[in-house]
């Protein structure tokens, strides 16, 4: 890895771990700037997408253990699956 993807990838994860916390604050003002800036470019999408990912896989780890993070994002995939293609989506939020 060069330096130059170094810098890249550090910058990434402290955008991914400012919009995680700014989420957990309830400012979605701060969340929308970080989004932007993550915006930048195609390769800033990917590694604050790559870095979300790994913040959310450690703390799942962390909570559950490694078969239970596994487990863990299974349902939430697979429920959200289900939610996306029905017809009565907001019956599952009254």
């Amino acid at each position: 890895m060069s330096t130059l993807e170094r810098r890249r990838a550090a910058r990434a994860n402290q955008r991914a771990a400012a919009f995680v916390r700014f989420q957990m604050a309830g400012d979605a003002e701060a969340m929308q700037v970080v989004l932007t800036e993550a915006a930048e470019d195609e390769y800033a999408r990917l590694a604050f997408v790559t870095a979300l990912a790994s913040l959310a896989a450690g703390t799942a780890t962390s909570a559950f253990g490694r078969d239970g993070a596994l487990t863990y994002f299974q349902s939430v995939a697979t429920n959200s699956a289900v939610l996306s293609e029905a017809d009565n989506i907001d019956d599952y939020f009254a």
